[in-house]
Order: structure tokens, then sequence, then C-alpha cells
């Protein structure tokens, strides 16, 4: 059987891929990391990747820029993305961000937007603080670091890198904001790539199964691929339920948007979630 290679780009490799990589026989995964989702935009509309693991609030975002608007969510590889907002010592809570300068991937999509809702629900407006863009999570960690910024949103164990260096952990948007989902896989519906997409996806779906399963078959493929294993356990315990991204989820996105009055607050979930590949490939329903 010739083998098959899927490209794709992610910030940092997702649990199902790493644990998928283990098995997978038939295809193969040529990854790239990306230091912003201003690149993953790019190579979609290029034709340089076939998908790419990113905030499913960037698929709103993308819909709206000039050029192709066929970009999709066609699953959710993880119940929630942790994010934490860690800052300078001196900014113990939300209300201390008045004034900073708060470092981002992309000012109008993605995270961002959750971030902007929480500072906006501390009574902190858009003129109260300014918005930088330094990248994606090891490159804001790293720009912290360099102190560039007073605050940034990050995951594990970027957060924890920071606290050990003397930064404090202020809030998590999943305290704020319980319903928020986790990281999705997105391509644009018009690239013909969906024979290798789905492919993947059926990869996925096993590894998913194994992990919620057998978890502890699952870590040492995790650990193997340079995870320490506490952050391959806290990887683990955000398996998700289903590949299929969760109304709920898709449904406080839009909502975020509308509070901050953004474009795409009209949005619904059929225009931003494209799940055909997962019925026809793992026969997942709505």
């Amino acid at each position: 059987m010739e083998t098959q290679t899927i490209r794709v780009m992610w910030f940092v490799p997702p649990l199902l891929a790493m644990v998928a990589a283990r098995d997978q026989r038939s295809m193969t995964t040529h990854a790239i990391r990306n230091r912003s989702s201003d690149e993953q935009f790019a190579a979609l509309v290029a034709g340089e990747v076939d998908a790419v693991v990113t905030s499913m609030d960037n698929v709103i975002g993308w819909n709206r820029r000039a050029g192709p608007r066929d970009f999709r969510v066609v699953a959710q590889i993880e119940r929630t993305t942790p994010l934490i907002l860690v800052a300078r010592a001196g900014r113990p809570d939300v209300c201390s961000m008045r004034g900073a300068d708060i470092l981002v991937d992309a000012l109008d999509n993605g995270f961002v937007t959750a971030l902007k809702v929480m500072l906006s629900d501390a009574g902190i407006g858009a003129d109260d603080h300014r918005l930088v863009p330094a990248g994606g999570v090891q490159e804001r960690l790293e720009a912290l670091l360099a102190r560039q910024g007073v605050a940034t949103l990050l995951g594990p164990p970027f957060d924890g890198m920071a606290v050990k260096a003397g930064f404090a952990r202020v809030a998590t948007v999943q305290q704020s904001y319980p319903a928020f989902p986790g990281q999705g896989i997105v391509m644009r519906t018009g690239s013909g790539a969906h024979g290798l997409v789905g492919a993947w996806l059926e990869d996925l779906e096993r590894a998913r199964q194994v992990v919620q399963e057998r978890p502890s078959q699952a870590r040492p493929a995790v650990v193997a691929a340079g995870v320490h294993i506490a952050a391959a356990d806290a990887m683990i315990a955000l398996n998700p339920p289903s590949l299929r991204p969760t109304p709920d989820g898709v449904a406080l996105l839009v909502a975020h948007r509308r509070a901050l009055d953004l474009v795409g607050a009209d949005s619904d979930y059929e225009a931003i979630v494209d799940d055909s590949l997962l019925q026809e490939h793992i026969g997942e329903k709505a």
C-alpha cells in the first residue's frame, strides 16, 4: 500500500497526533511548527499545507478576510485549550492589566478574542491597554522573558516556565468561560485535500479511543515525543469525548464576538464547522 503524506501546521504537536504517529502505517504526517496564525492562513491560501491545528475562532476571522472564504473546522482535537493569563509581579488580577502591553498572536482573531472579553468583563476597554503581536505561544513566552511585554496568554507547559522565571498566573479563560472549546483542525473545503484529511481523522479517532480507554498505553507515545510526564498526563486529561466540535463551544466563540461587536457575530455552527468528513470517515453524527 502506498504511503500518503499529509502536510499540517501547528504551534505545538497535539496529543492525538503524537499518539496516532506511533501506529501510522499507511499515512505519515509532515508537520511544520508555525510562529503565528497568520502563517497558517497564508499557508492554507497558498496550498502549502492540507490542514492546520489552531483556535477555532480563527475560522471566523479568516472567512472575513480578502481571499478565499472556505475555511472550516473539520474536527476538535482537545476538550478545551488551557489558556492562562500570566503577568509580571505586581499585576495580581485582570483589573491590573489597565495600561499594560499584552503580547498576542494576532490582533483580530484566535485566542485574542477570549482575552478581549476577559478584559472587557473586568472593565478594561480597548483604549485602556495595548495588544502587541508577538507570535505563537513559544514566541510569546520568549518575548515575555525578554521583558518585551507585561502579560500574555500561555498554555502548559509554557505558563509553568513563566512562573519559574518570576511571573505570576493571573487568571484562566476556563475559569471565566467553562465552555471554551479546544483547538480544531481547519482546512479549506475547496482545497481538494478531503481524502488526506479524512484519512488523518481516522488515525486521530483511533488515537482518541486509545487515550480514552487505555491512557497508560498512550502516555509512552507522548513522553517519547519529548513531553514531560506531568505535561503528558495533563494533555491526556483533555482528551475530547468526540472529534465533533462542540456546539456549546462554537456558540461561545460567536457570543464573544457579539459581545465585542466584532465581525462574525452573525455566524452560526454551519458557517464555522463542516462535519461531513467526520460523518464519512468515522461515522460521527450530529
